[in-house]
């Protein structure tokens, strides 16, 4: 039962990192300090935007399913999809290139991934 609290308090956090970019939804101009890019134009403006919600949505999902049994594992998969898929294309498009900010959180994702896995591994 103690895992199950300490998993439950790791999806709460992954949640909060996941929710953390949707400030860029609200306010674009924060991408600065959040990806470490700028808003080149208005369609990188609404890819990021956009990006910052769906991030969101997946952060609020791990903090209800980490109390809310029903929702547990659709939101661990779309954790795991979401970050596996930002660790992917860090490495397709060239990790080496890619700023600071970027590469940080690619590995923040790559530590999350892990804790995401024990914590599901708890929840069995």
């Amino acid at each position: 039962m103690r895992f199950e609290y300490v998993a439950q308090a790791v999806l709460v956090l992954i949640g909060v990192i996941h929710s953390v970019p949707g400030i860029v939804a609200c306010a674009p101009g924060r991408a600065v300090a959040v990806y470490g890019t700028g808003l080149g134009n208005h369609d990188q403006e609404l890819l990021l935007r956009h990006r910052a919600l769906l991030l969101a949505a997946v952060g609020i999902g791990l903090v209800v399913g980490a109390f809310a049994a029903p929702i547990r594992v659709a939101a661990f998969v779309a954790a795991a999809i979401s970050m596996t898929s930002f660790v992917a294309l860090a490495f397709t498009v060239g990790f080496r290139e890619l700023n600071g900010k970027a590469k940080r959180v690619a590995w923040v994702d790559v530590v999350a991934l892990i804790a995401l896995a024990f914590s599901a591994l708890a929840f069995i």
